[in-house]
């Protein structure tokens, strides 16, 4: 009997280990942002938002290798003289940097060497073809003698022009040992200093035109009929309060962005007094366009953004009471970066609360916990 009661305990025992449930997994720990737009219609018009660019950046680098020898002198706030650096103007035409040109000197000596042989040997037998045609004409000399006086005549020509395009070569050489700013403009980036080596295609500089400043916004396919190239546009900064800046439309994009379905539409900004710079964030506002209803773009970091399926992108927002949230995959359209965030043009109202940290280990429908 005792043995019969513990094999029915036993199949007790299996049979609640059978119907017990999973243990409930603990919520996500997630970090939210709370969504208020940034860019909206009204009357008509729609507001957008962008980083402010210099309107030409150009690296600045070597066609051929070396070691700095010298680097542009500026006069720092003390009097003292010091090498150009980061935030200095220049003008066209200046010498920015050189790199040791002895062994590129000697490479011009040699081929000018090279072209004054080969003008010797050309020059003696041009003399000999011309007194062979002379005697070929009178019939004093045979056709053998004749055609090799001017084959002889044609490889010495053939071989000037190479001596000559050597030359050519090892002068733009030598000239290539100094960087040459190619416009007005301000130095945005430095990576040289005397004494080192430079290779070829290495930036040293970044030279950028900041006396015509730009943004680039996305403009959706229903406002683009208000938009007009040459259309002048007020534009405010956020560094500089109510202040405006005259611009005008200088771009039109003639097809849309793949990726967000917005036209791109560039803005020249003129900057006179350089007091815009590089980075800053830039408002202007559109016609909305006929049939345009109201929208709104809201900025959010990138790091909330997911792969929503092939070709599209999501975010997570939480839904739900305290002590309940879930995260729900929302589709969006992305615009323009803005930093370390990105625009959201579509799938978003103010108020969504959107997951921001965490994004990337979660799953639709999960249940979240925000954490501050």
């Amino acid at each position: 009997m005792s043995r019969m009661f513990a094999m029915l305990a036993l199949v007790a025992l299996l049979a609640s280990c059978g119907s017990s449930k999973p243990m409930p997994q603990a919520p996500q720990a997630v970090q939210t942002q709370r969504m208020r737009s940034d860019s909206t219609a009204s009357g008509g018009k729609l507001r957008f938002s962008a980083v402010v660019e210099p309107d030409a950046r150009a690296p600045l680098s070597f066609r051929i290798p070396g070691y700095v020898i010298a680097v542009k002198q500026m006069r720092g706030e003390g009097g003292q003289m010091r090498d150009l650096a980061e935030g200095d103007r220049v003008g066209k035409g200046t010498v920015l940097v050189r790199i040791r040109s002895a062994e590129y000197e000697d490479k011009v000596h040699q081929a000018a060497s090279q072209v004054d042989a080969a003008q010797a040997v050309a020059l003696k037998a041009k003399l000999d073809f011309d007194r062979a045609t002379s005697l070929y004409g009178s019939q004093s000399m045979t056709k053998v003698d004749f055609d090799s006086a001017r084959a002889q005549h044609d490889a010495t020509q053939s071989q000037l022009q190479a001596a000559r395009a050597l030359t050519s070569e090892a002068e733009i050489a030598l000239r290539d040992t100094s960087v040459v700013a190619p416009f007005d403009g301000d130095i945005v980036k430095k990576a040289v200093e005397l004494g080192s080596f430079v290779g070829p295609g290495s930036p040293v500089f970044v030279l950028a035109r900041t006396d015509l400043m730009k943004i680039v916004i996305g403009v959706p396919d229903t406002a683009l009929p208000a938009v007009t190239l040459g259309e002048p546009v007020d534009v405010t900064v956020d560094a500089f309060g109510d202040r405006t800046f005259q611009a005008r439309i200088s771009r039109m994009a003639s097809a849309a962005d793949p990726r967000t379905g917005n036209f791109e539409i560039e803005v020249a900004i003129p900057n006179p007094d350089r007091a815009l710079k590089s980075g800053m964030i830039g408002s202007l506002e559109l016609g909305a366009g006929d049939g345009a209803g109201p929208q709104a773009s809201f900025r959010v970091s990138l790091s909330a953004i997911v792969q929503a399926g092939e070709g599209s992108y999501g975010v997570y927002i939480v839904s739900g009471a305290q002590g309940g949230e879930t995260a729900t995959l929302r589709p969006v359209e992305i615009g323009p970066v803005l930093g370390s965030d990105i625009t959201v043009v579509r799938g978003l109202a103010d108020g969504d609360e959107v997951i921001t940290s965490g994004a990337n280990l979660i799953k639709d429908g999960q249940r979240v916990e925000i954490v501050k």
